[in-house]
């Protein structure tokens, strides 16, 4: 009886939450830069007053311009839009204005795939005169 008992206490393996991995894989996938080859260009060369094809969308903090393949994913976040749904939908959330066309969630914040910072989604959005 013993046996058994040592047995079935050393065949336990001590469980992790399987939701903490995967919100951090989530939180972490929104600060990844989309694969690219190495001679591709970065937009970031880009100057102030070139007027990019998709708008003058950019990052209010860093000024980085995402392009066509520039791709979020919609994931559980804390800080700062606190939500804890995310579909893991990947799409460009500038094509939708910030709203998930997995889910029908409406983004506030955007982190820059840059600069790692979030801001107000629309504060990317430059106004005349900027």
């Amino acid at each position: 009886m013993r046996d058994r008992k040592m047995r079935n206490s050393k065949m336990q393996i001590k469980r992790r939450p399987f939701h903490k991995y995967y919100v951090l894989t989530a939180i972490f996938s929104l600060f990844q830069k989309s694969q690219a080859p190495e001679d591709a260009t970065d937009t970031t060369d880009q100057l102030d007053d070139e007027e990019p094809a998709d708008g003058r969308i950019r990052c209010p903090l860093c000024r980085w311009r995402p392009d066509a393949q520039s791709s979020w994913e919609c994931g559980d976040c804390d800080y700062p839009e606190y939500f804890f749904g995310g579909c893991g939908h990947l799409w460009n959330t500038f094509d939708t204005r910030g709203l998930c066309p997995g889910c029908g969630h409406q983004w506030r914040f955007t982190a820059c795939l840059s600069c790692g910072k979030w801001s107000l989604h629309e504060d990317w959005y430059a106004k005349d005169g900027e």
